[in-house]
C-alpha cells in the first residue's frame, strides 16, 4: 500500500513554525540561545523565505517542543 505524502510547502512551514514559536511561550532571543544561533537568525527563518539547515530546523524543534513532522506539512498534528 502506498502512503500519500503531503506536499511540502514553504509557506506552510513558515506558518506553522511561527504559530508553534508563539505557542511555546519562550523568547525569540531564549530559542535561539538554546538553538545556537543569533536571535537575528531566528527573525529571518520565521519571515523571509530563508530556511534553516535540518540540523537547526530539528534544533529549534526539539527546543520549542513540537513535532517536525506537523511543521514540515507532513502531518496534521
Amino acid at each position: 500500500m502506498t502512503k500519500n505524502l503531503a506536499t511540502i510547502n514553504i509557506e506552510t512551514i513558515k506558518e506553522r513554525l511561527n504559530n508553534e514559536i508563539k505557542l511555546c511561550g519562550k523568547s525569540n532571543k531564549e530559542i535561539a540561545l538554546q538553538v545556537g544561533i543569533h536571535p537575528s537568525m531566528l527573525t529571518k527563518y520565521k519571515n523571509s523565505t530563508k530556511m534553516p539547515s535540518l540540523e537547526t530546523f530539528a534544533r529549534i524543534c526539539e527546543v520549542i517542543g513540537c513535532d517536525a513532522n506537523y511543521v514540515l506539512g507532513l502531518t496534521n498534528n
